[in-house]
Order: C-alpha cells, then sequence, then structure tokens
C-alpha cells in the first residue's frame, strides 16, 4: 500500500474513533438530561397529585362536616318529637293512674 493510503486509513480510523468518542460524549449527556427530565417530572407530578389528595381531603372533610350537621338536626327534630310523644303519654299514664286510685279510694 501506498504511504497515501496509509495516512487516509489513519485519518479515517482516527476520524470513526472521535465520532465514536462524541456519540458516547452525546449519548451519555443524553442520559442524564432524560435522568434528570424524569426526576423533575416525578417530583412535578408528585406535587400535583399531593395537592389534588389535599383538595379532594379537604372537600370530603367539608362534605363529612356537612352530613353530620345535617344527621344532628335531624336527630334533634326526631329527638323534640319524642319527647313530645313522650310528655303526652306521660300525661295519659298520670291521668289513667289518678282515675286508678281514684276508684280504689271510693
Amino acid at each position: 500500500m501506498s504511504r497515501d493510503s496509509i495516512l487516509r486509513i489513519s485519518e479515517a480510523e482516527d476520524a470513526a474513533e472521535r465520532m465514536i468518542a462524541d456519540a458516547k460524549a452525546l449519548a451519555q449527556s443524553m442520559i442524564e438530561a432524560a435522568r434528570r427530565d424524569g426526576r423533575a417530572l416525578c417530583e412535578r407530578t408528585e406535587a400535583e397529585v399531593s395537592d389534588e389528595y389535599a383538595e379532594k381531603l379537604n372537600e370530603l372533610g367539608k362534605r363529612a362536616a356537612e352530613m353530620r350537621e345535617r344527621v344532628d338536626a335531624e336527630s334533634r327534630e326526631e329527638l323534640t318529637s319524642v319527647e313530645a310523644e313522650i310528655r303526652l303519654r306521660r300525661r295519659s299514664a298520670e291521668k289513667i293512674i289518678i282515675r286508678g286510685f281514684e276508684q280504689k279510694c271510693r
């Protein structure tokens, strides 16, 4: 082979090695960027999900409080109704007892 051919081959090999080294460096850089972007995306997603969960929990807390208030109000109404019925029955019972005593006393 001629010296010129050997130089061209050597230059081509050097160029190929530089291209391989550049490609490896570029690939490593792309991998690092992808990891960095992936971590950032995970952090953003975790923050968004955390905010959504906090909002949902807050909403559920409000709904639970509303339900508790509604149940309390219904219970108070029912209690008032039961107390009124108890008073009526007590009066009736008292009248029945008093009549029974009156009859025995006669």
